[in-house]
């Protein structure tokens, strides 16, 4: 179990027992689909099945309550009305337990009277040290631990290991409604925040900032706790690792909504803005941005610089990736003497940025082998910091970048795949194998660019945050 200062939480993601409180009828009560979907992830700590009427779930052995369970619990997740929850947590604080998850709704979320129930439940939590996450929440993933603590059934939707943590304020942008396992996202955690009772932003910044398999961290919030100290928490993890923020309730009517969603009070949308700004955070717009640029800046290097190549089998893809890169902040590249040279013994019409390979392709045996020739010596150009490849996604230009791919990864700048194709199938399987070589794939013309303009941002971002503190 990881030792640092945040050690409190990683009883969250690293617990080596559980007791897990709630229905354990067959064949959904909620307590029993936890377990079950523990057991289909793979989690090999103790399962304590706590219910007073069961004497077994999913083949384990139930106990009454979680003072029959000999030896210590590190994690209880609690799914049980709200008016019990009070009463498990002070149990759970007699036993010595120190974190819990209340997956349970009808609290802070439904208004006053929930408001209050949710209080007391931290001041119970409180007395005894106990750290809470929700409540009203889908809990964690942990893809090392083969953790998931969800009370609906996920089936085997465990994703590969990877560096990304997704922390959000809604099941909806984690692991409850996503495909994280066919899309194959390279994800080390994810958490949903829910109410906020306790565990919040200003727990998980550092706590992900000090964690190992974590590299990239991408979060969803409602609102903010505490301003400056988030501030001063979010600029500490940016100095190491990217800090990238989806914060809806833009609009007077998003606020609203997020007001009755979880109890939040949104705020002044400028005012998060700034706040964002001052801390190195990067902003993201949309549902696709969260998901997908986070795995550009775990899967690749940063760029030194903002100055984009794009090597394209299509003129038009070429035409719209330029107008997309100016508005992320990349400018085109301009190529060296000795690369216009190189690029022009292929073909004369190849030393222009965008590099249109496709009428070379025609004329080819094996047209998808020019990749092969452009792409590095493109990359190793001087004047490029980072580059997108356009292609048909599918076996042939998998069988290119299987070679190319050990060599994009020495020469060390990013590289971002634009795939496109008429077999759907095939192009999201390309995805995933190209994704496991190491090179993030897009479907969305936009987000392939941006991803890199994200890359670099960060990259200006921790260059004068350096500069600063010297």
């Amino acid at each position: 179990m990881t030792s640092d200062k945040n050690s409190n939480l990683s009883l969250f993601f690293e617990p080596r027992s559980i007791a897990v409180f709630g229905s354990m009828r067959e064949p959904q009560g909620e307590g029993l689909t936890v377990i079950r979907n523990m057991l289909n992830f793979g989690f090999a700590g103790s399962i304590y099945p706590i219910s007073r009427s069961a004497t077994q779930a999913s083949g384990l052995k139930a106990y009454p309550t979680v003072n029959d369970v000999d030896g210590p619990i590190d994690l209880a997740i609690v799914v049980t009305p709200p008016t019990t929850v009070l009463p498990i947590i002070d149990e759970c604080g007699q036993k010595g337990i120190k974190a819990a998850i209340v997956a349970t709704e009808g609290f802070a979320e439904t208004g006053r009277d929930g408001a209050t129930l949710q209080r007391h439940l931290v001041e119970t939590a409180r007395r005894y040290g106990m750290r809470l996450l929700g409540p009203n929440t889908l809990g964690v993933l942990s893809t090392d631990y083969g953790l998931v603590t969800a009370p609906y059934s996920m089936g085997h939707n465990k994703p590969p290991s990877g560096g990304i943590t997704y922390c959000s304020q809604t099941g909806f942008l984690t692991f409850g409604v996503h495909p994280v396992k066919d899309i194959g996202y390279p994800i080390s955690k994810i958490c949903d925040f829910g109410n906020k009772c306790d565990v919040n932003e200003l727990d998980l910044l550092p706590y992900l900032a000090d964690d190992p398999s974590t590299n990239v961290i991408c979060m969803h919030l409602e609102d903010i706790k505490n301003g400056q100290r988030f501030i001063e928490v979010a600029r500490q993890a940016v100095a190491r690792k990217p800090v990238l923020i989806l914060k809806p309730g833009r609009t007077e009517a998003g606020a609203r909504a997020a007001s009755s969603h979880t109890g939040s009070l949104a705020g002044d949308d400028q005012v998060h803005e700034n706040a964002f700004r001052q801390a190195g955070v990067i902003r993201l717009r949309t549902w696709r941005e969260f998901w997908d640029i986070p795995k550009a800046l775990s899967l690749q290097p940063l760029p030194k610089g903002n100055r984009i190549a794009i090597v394209t089998a299509t003129g038009g893809a070429g035409v719209m990736l330029s107008d997309a890169a100016a508005e992320f902040g990349l400018v085109p590249a301009t190529f060296a003497a000795a690369t216009r040279s190189q690029l022009g013994k292929l073909s004369p019409r190849l030393g222009n940025n965008p590099v249109d390979v496709g009428p070379m392709m025609s004329v080819r045996e094996f047209p998808f082998s020019v990749y092969e020739d452009v792409v590095p010596a493109i990359l190793s150009d001087p004047n490029v910091d980072c580059l997108t490849a356009v292609c048909h996604l599918g076996p042939p230009i998998l069988k290119v970048f299987t070679g190319l791919a050990p060599l994009i990864s020495k020469i060390g700048k990013p590289v971002t795949v634009l795939g496109y194709g008429i077999d759907l199938p095939e192009m999201q399987e390309s995805v995933r194998q190209m994704e496991s070589m190491g090179l993030p794939t897009y479907l969305d013309l936009e987000t392939s660019v941006k991803a890199l303009g994200v890359s670099a941002a960060y990259s200006r971002i921790r260059a004068r945050m350096e500069e600063d503190a010297r």
